[in-house]
């Protein structure tokens, strides 16, 4: 009887030290092909993580912006004319703590976005901030009015690139006046 370890190495297989170059063709491409799927997955990954993240900062900015405005006057208390809208004549601030009453926002802009006081925001490169203020209609506030009817539909932008990522618009009342609801004007 021949013991195992007496037999000679007569099988094809058993004399094979290293791979054919077929095997490592076939071997890379294989690699290759899941590399190539892996990325094709992970690439709009991180597209929609710096999209999400380009949203989030720009709801941010819009919403400092429009909870800043909320806290002017309705109407510039120095202006005999309620259907003025923007700065008036004489007014020349050169930051928006100066702003007195909401319709100062009108067609104001910023790029890069600046602080309240008038400080650039560090990292917004290619962002812009904008306010739209109009006088609307009681009934319907999606129409505008020439006149002051004691609401004024105020929208704040928020863009990257002229890409609008957030838009808020939020409705103010004459009545918020005669409450007392404005703080930070020193009037």
């Amino acid at each position: 009887m021949n013991h195992p370890s007496n037999q000679s190495n007569t099988h094809p297989w058993t004399t094979r030290r290293g791979i054919s170059m077929a095997e490592t063709i076939v071997s890379t491409m294989i690699v290759g092909f899941v590399l190539v799927s892996t990325l094709q997955v992970v690439g709009p990954v991180v597209r929609t993580t710096s999209v999400h993240a380009d949203k989030l900062i720009a709801a941010n900015l819009a919403n400092e912006l429009s909870e800043e405005i909320a806290t002017r006057r309705f109407t510039d208390p120095d202006v005999d004319d309620p259907n003025a809208l923007g700065v008036n004549d004489g007014e020349q601030p050169k930051t928006r703590t100066a702003f007195d009453d909401i319709d100062d926002y009108n067609a104001w802009s910023a790029t890069p976005p600046i602080s309240l006081a008038n400080g650039k925001i560090e990292g917004l490169a290619g962002w812009t901030r904008s306010v739209k203020v109009a006088h609307v209609e009681l009934a319907d506030a999606t129409t505008e009015s020439k006149f002051n009817t004691g609401l004024k539909r105020v929208t704040v932008s928020v863009s990257k690139n002229g890409t609008v990522l957030a838009q808020i618009t939020t409705l103010q009342s004459q009545s918020a006046d005669s409450i007392g609801f404005m703080v930070g004007t020193g009037k």
